[in-house]
């Protein structure tokens, strides 16, 4: 197919029980995976065996394929099941068969393909990819600090653009009120059949199957979608890639990931050469090495009472974001949080 390699990265953040995203981590990525292959089987297939040339897909057809592969997956948690259930007299089979639909969870998937050296980002839900890139001055010569690409848009009902979608589709109704759906915080996602099924659904499955009491405000469903926003970015070496759940981002801006991954970078090449990096001590958030843009609109040091305060020990760079999301220098109120 190629001289290439892919590689799949994926975050499948669960509410309301653990069944979908444990679905999802078992199946979503073998899933695009089947579905990619197609595409690219596909245009090799109409590639003319004189063009000395590996075919590649263009974004929109990647991105059209990630949409319909998450839509799909998401109709056999929600609905794919249902005549199963009702072809048994089985309380408990139909209890089992269903907790994936009851149970609900955001996806955020990234496919790089290093033949195009395209990175392709799906995010259903309220996670976040950020890529930090090393900015270079007019001579060519990295400058120390790193710009910050925000890959995806949180789809809550705070997103102007998700709020708008939803509203068009429920024209009579009020359903985003304080940035909910419905009193759901994302307005996207797997699973949460409750807020897809039809009411007859619902009612037969309350009746017969130990389903659960039909919400009254769900009235015109569905009211949430799976399908993903896709995004593409061409990738340069040294570019880095962040994928969390909405958890990191509550504590930390988008610019201060970025710029503690390049400190931790940093940090790794100085004990290369045998040097101790700040010895140790706590770092003021100006000195990450970012250009910082992004009002601090994070929520949780606030609750906590707390000043951030950065520092960079650890030779896990996943694990220094989690200590500074945590505390950082502060190892009391890491502590006490954990």
């Amino acid at each position: 197919m190629s001289s290439g390699y892919w590689s799949l990265f994926g975050i499948y953040d669960g509410h309301s029980g653990w069944e979908t995203s444990t679905w999802l981590a078992d199946n979503l990525i073998p899933a695009v995976v089947g579905a990619l292959g197609d595409l690219y089987s596909r245009i090799a297939d109409a590639t003319k065996p004189s063009e000395n040339t590996t075919p590649q897909p263009i974004s929109s057809d990647v991105e059209k394929t990630l949409k319909e592969t998450f839509s799909r997956l998401d109709d056999d948690i929600v609905n794919g099941r249902l005549e199963a259930v009702f072809s048994t007299r089985s309380k408990h089979a139909a209890v089992n068969l269903l907790a994936p639909a009851y149970a609900g969870s955001c996806a955020l998937l990234s496919f790089y393909d290093s033949h195009s050296c395209l990175l392709h980002t799906a995010l259903t839900g309220d996670s976040r990819a950020v890529l930090g890139r090393q900015i270079y001055d007019a001579s060519d010569k990295p400058t120390g600090k790193y710009s910050v690409h925000i890959l995806t848009a949180d789809q809550t009902g705070y997103n102007p653009s998700e709020r708008e979608r939803i509203e068009s589709e429920h024209p009579d109704e009020q359903p985003v009120r304080n940035g909910r759906v419905l009193g759901m915080g994302v307005s996207r996602a797997f699973g949460d059949a409750r807020f897809k099924w039809s009411r007859e659904v619902q009612d037969r499955l309350k009746r017969e199957y130990l389903g659960r009491t039909p919400l009254a405000a769900v009235k015109t469903p569905p009211y949430l979608t799976a399908e993903p926003e896709v995004t593409s970015i061409a990738v340069r070496p040294g570019d880095f890639l962040v994928l969390a759940s909405d958890g990191l981002w509550e504590c930390l801006t988008s610019e201060e990931v970025v710029g503690l991954v390049g400190l931790w970078k940093e940090a790794r090449s100085k004990r290369s050469r045998g040097e101790e990096p700040n010895g140790g001590a706590p770092l003021a958030s100006p000195e990450i090495p970012v250009e910082r843009q992004e009002e601090d609109q994070t929520v949780r040091y606030r609750q906590w009472g707390a000043e951030k305060r950065f520092v960079s020990v650890d030779e896990n760079a996943a694990t220094h974001l989690l200590r500074n999301a945590l505390g950082g220098a502060d190892t009391d109120l890491t502590a006490a949080l954990l």
